[in-house]
């Protein structure tokens, strides 16, 4: 008599689902680390908000004096500290006061700026 056997032996599927095993994972990593990614994207955006409202209320005022600054603002549910560091730029030839102005804003939780904005204030 003839068996005709069909089916999968025990090593074909360990094999297939080490293979499984593998390609999940490779799928996960690289799920966590768009998301990653996706939030580190959101919160330099947000900080580029919050850098050029601290510069729009700067060219409100007069021209900033000289020296360095701690704003604490709320932008979007979050704490926000943007440093300002302000210094003078000497132009005599054009007759105009000008600053140039530095702009860091750090989440709260974090120690690394989120976003850096470079500026030049003048006035005649």
């Amino acid at each position: 008599m003839i068996r005709n056997e069909s089916g999968f032996t025990l090593i074909e599927v360990m094999v297939a689902l080490a293979i499984f095993a593998v390609m999940a994972g490779a799928v996960a990593l690289a799920n966590t680390q768009n998301l990653m990614a996706a939030q580190m994207i959101k919160e330099q955006t947000e900080a580029r908000w919050v850098n050029q409202n601290a510069l729009a209320e700067l060219r409100l005022d007069a021209l900033p004096a000289p020296g360095t600054r701690r704003i604490n603002t709320e932008f979007n549910g979050q704490s926000w500290r943007v440093e300002v560091e302000v210094s003078a730029v000497d132009m005599p030839l054009l007759g105009a006061s000008l600053r140039h102005i530095e702009l860091r804003a750090y989440s709260d939780a974090s120690e690394q700026a989120a976003d850096v904005l470079v500026a030049v204030l003048g006035a005649h």
